[in-house]
């Protein structure tokens, strides 16, 4: 059983959505597989000004700034679905921009708390994972979208909630396994839970491979895989113009621990913390070129220098 998880840069449009779909297909060939989404690329940024715009009083602007939004992800699922119209797109879709739109609308400087904030910062992950669930089922793939306000349970500290484990776990395992069972392919929010009582929280910004890791924990997963827009692990990052980079194909948890704190572009601390209790090994693979191997991340401790 393994979790797959991609990156922004992996889905900004419809063409990557369906490389990712086709990924996702070969790999649920060989075993069961739990997919974690974020937003599509730019997007989540693009909410982050929608929310500072309503804060502001601009509250016209950020319907103008969503309409632009909206209009990118249904020429996404238009094409996705292989047609021109528009109105062939998930009714699905649909219910979800127009919720946002009007809770944007309705909105003022002084209701944009941080409460709201997160709901409508949600938007990104919650129609990512429907696109990706209808290119999916347009493969033959039998595949849900679940928000993962269904699955991790936070406390209430918006914009910065932590999960509270055991109760995710619970309800991640009674959620998510029935539908592993019967071959489905749950497509899940990344960044995302929600309170006791059902109210949206974000994990943070670049929390998506935090709540991979988080879910994999909670199904037992044998592995995990992120998949991003490099071929792994660096001891620097080679998109600086570093030329002398080192690829490193394999990492303990303390080596790739270590690397972060030193600078490298690695996974959080944060991110790892719910693998090594389970001792989950993680893959950091690059969605573009993907016979690459990328780089392993597990509990052996090894030696490199950093």
């Amino acid at each position: 059983m393994q979790v797959l998880k991609f990156g922004g840069s992996s889905l900004h449009d419809a063409d990557a959505i369906r490389h990712v779909a086709g990924l996702i297909r070969e790999e649920s060939a060989r075993d069961r597989i739990l997919v974690v989404c974020s937003a599509c690329g730019g997007v989540t940024n693009a909410l982050v000004r929608i929310v500072e715009l309503v804060r502001s009083g601009q509250t016209s602007r950020a319907l103008d700034e969503f309409d632009a939004l909206a209009v990118r992800h249904l020429e996404i699922s238009a094409n996705l679905k292989g047609v021109c119209e528009l109105p062939a797109t998930p009714s699905e879709i649909h219910r979800l921009m127009a919720a946002t739109q009007a809770s944007i609308s309705g909105a003022t400087a002084l209701t944009a708390n941080s409460e709201w904030s997160d709901w409508v910062l949600s938007f990104g992950e919650r129609i990512s994972v429907r696109l990706v669930a209808l290119a999916l089922n347009e493969l033959g793939i039998a595949a849900k979208a679940i928000d993962a306000s269904e699955l991790i349970v936070t406390n209430d500290q918006f914009g910065a909630a932590s999960p509270i484990l055991d109760e995710t776990h619970a309800r991640a395992s009674r959620n998510v396994r029935p539908l592993l069972q019967d071959g489905i392919v749950p497509v899940v929010t990344g960044f995302i839970g929600a309170t006791r009582d059902a109210r949206i929280t974000t994990l943070g910004r670049n929390s998506s491979d935090f709540s991979a890791t988080l879910l994999a924990a909670a199904i037992g997963a044998d592995e995990v895989s992120i998949w991003t827009d490099v071929d792994g692990v660096f001891d620097r990052d080679p998109r600086n113009g570093a030329d002398t980079a080192v690829f490193l194909d394999e990492l303990s948890y303390e080596e790739a621990i270590n690397l972060a704190r030193s600078g490298a572009k690695v996974l959080h601390p944060q991110t790892l913390e719910p693998l090594i209790g389970a001792s989950i090994p993680v893959r950091i693979r690059n969605t573009f070129n993907p016979r690459h191997t990328g780089t392993w991340i597990g509990p052996e401790l090894r030696s490199i220098a950093v």
